[in-house]
């Protein structure tokens, strides 16, 4: 198994609701997983854009579970970086 961290992130683009995410991760996700993610961040508001990201950067980190896994992700805009991914 490999060191968490010595994994190679890389970008994934897919289509969502009508927008366009990057998804920047170095885990191997299932659709149903991303597609999960993304709705329930949407839920949280983690994709507006706010007063306080002028000051703080865009950066919005959260923790969600579905379909069984729990993920910490951060949150730049559309694009999505997910550090881990674990059993829920």
């Amino acid at each position: 198994m490999e060191n968490e961290e010595s994994m190679e992130m890389e970008v994934y683009p897919i289509e969502h609701k009508g927008r366009v995410f990057n998804i920047i991760t170095a885990y191997d996700m299932t659709f149903r997983e991303v597609r999960g993610m993304l709705d329930w961040l949407s839920e949280r508001g983690a994709f507006r854009f706010t007063p306080e990201d002028e000051f703080l950067g865009p950066g919005k980190i959260f923790t969600c579970e579905v379909e069984g896994v729990r993920l910490e992700v951060d949150v730049q805009g559309y694009e999505v970086i997910v550090y881990r991914r674990s059993p829920a």
